[in-house]
Parts: C-alpha cells; structure tokens; sequence
C-alpha cells in the first residue's frame, strides 16, 4: 500500500508519468484521481467517509511554463508556487499520521532541461529528511519512488531503474489497496 510515482521517458521520446494510489486505511483508499483542466486532483468517493481531509485531498499533478509536478500531496503545490525544489520543500515535514508518518515524494519535470527531480520528504528517528535526486531521461527508461517499503517503514532506496516497455506496473501492486 501507499502511493507509487514513476517517471521518465518512452522508447518514442514521450514523457512518462505514472501515479498509483493506494492505501492502508479506509481513509486513503476513499478516493479517486480526477482530471480537471489537466490537473490531477484526488476526490473522495465517498464524502462521509472523510478523515483527515489535508492528508488525502490535494493535486496530484500539476504544470506551468517551465515545470510537470507529479506528487502525494500538495507539497507540489508549495514547489510551483516557490519556483524552486530544494526551497519548496525546505519547510515540508512527512505527514503526520502517526505511527507510519507517510513520506511525502514526487517527481518534477522540468521542461527547459528535460530532467527529472525525485524527491522525498520523511521521518529519520525524530528529524526530518529531504533528499532530492535529478536524472536525464533516456528512452525506454524511468524511475519510480515509493512511500513505503514492504513493512511500511519509509522508502529508503534510490528510485529505482525500469523499463517502461513493462508498462505492466499494476501487476505487481496488491489490488485489494488500489
């Protein structure tokens, strides 16, 4: 469970961005992405059912001139209006949903460089933790970064490498949390 964001390019030179929204409680999986003037916003399907609004409503994507913002939360929104990565998460912390504290990712796509800037924000014993990686794109090729690992602790790897002629990224998800 959790959120998964891959990002990179195809074997035809076309962006690449993948969100997968999953979730541990009723809370995360009482939602839906939907598409309003090419912004991807998340919805609850069941409005009743809402907890913790800030936590899980929020746009999932995001553009301007310069940028594509793929993100869990609506840090992408306190980086497009910053202008800059490392500034717009400075002030962000992971979300406070204890006992996981789910880490915040994303990945921005900047048109003028035609790179991509992985991020994640979360919980090192009892600090916050940024780390930002910045990769070119190569055909066929992208990353994906991931709140969790298996036993719910922070992801704690680099995003990893994948084929995106494995479009199959479903398939290895558990469809009860999707």
């Amino acid at each position: 469970p959790g959120r998964t964001i891959a990002a990179g390019m195809t074997e035809d030179n076309k962006l690449y961005m993948v969100y997968i929204l999953q979730g541990r409680s009723e809370n995360s999986r009482n939602r839906v992405l939907v598409n309003i003037d090419n912004t991807i916003h998340t919805f609850p399907k069941d409005e009743s059912k809402v907890q913790n609004r800030d936590l899980v409503i929020y746009k999932a994507l995001l553009e301007d001139d310069d940028y594509i913002y793929l993100t869990n939360g609506d840090q992408g929104e306190s980086i497009k209006n910053c202008g800059d990565i490392e500034e717009g998460i400075k002030e962000r912390t992971f979300e406070n949903d204890p006992p996981i504290y789910t880490s915040r990712i994303g990945a921005i796509y900047s048109k003028k460089e035609n790179v991509l800037k992985f991020f994640i924000i979360k919980k090192d014993l009892e600090q916050t933790k940024r780390i930002i990686w910045t990769y070119k794109l190569d055909p066929g090729y992208a990353h994906v970064i991931h709140t969790y690992e298996e036993d719910l602790s922070s992801f704690s790897s680099d995003p990893v490498l994948i084929k995106v002629t494995d479009r199959d990224l479903l398939n290895i998800f558990d469809n009860e949390n999707t």
